[in-house]
């Protein structure tokens, strides 16, 4: 698995999505359509997310495990869905936003660990 590669391919694809559900005409109209600007903010704070989670934060979240049981795509949609705050606790600023993600993972993302 390619990462970064699948992540980009995974942006893209929303990205291409959201600007065709746009209605604007031109890109004055698309500057002030705030429905669209706020979707693609949220999927580029999802890509940010998650790159950080798998740079800097492997260890801590088992992202590799999750993504390989669930799949990069299922793993990005969970995270960039309204219905999740996965977002909300990463740009919270407040320092138990990895305790907070961490959680989230382990409810929607379960990993089934042996104990001896």
């Amino acid at each position: 698995m390619n990462f970064k590669k699948e992540l980009n391919e995974i942006v893209e694809k929303h990205v291409d999505v959201t600007k065709k559900q746009s209605k604007a005409t031109n890109i004055d109209e698309f500057v002030k359509d705030v429905a669209t600007i706020t979707r693609l903010n949220r999927i580029y704070d999802t890509e940010l997310l998650l790159e950080d989670l798998y740079d800097m934060y492997e260890e801590d979240t088992e992202l590799t495990a999750r993504i390989n049981k669930y799949s990069l795509g299922t793993v990005f949609a969970e995270v960039y869905s309204l219905n999740s705050c996965y977002i909300e606790y990463y740009n919270s600023g407040d320092d138990d936003w990895l305790v907070w993600i961490n959680d989230a993972l382990d409810q929607d993302f379960p990993l089934e660990h042996i104990t001896e």
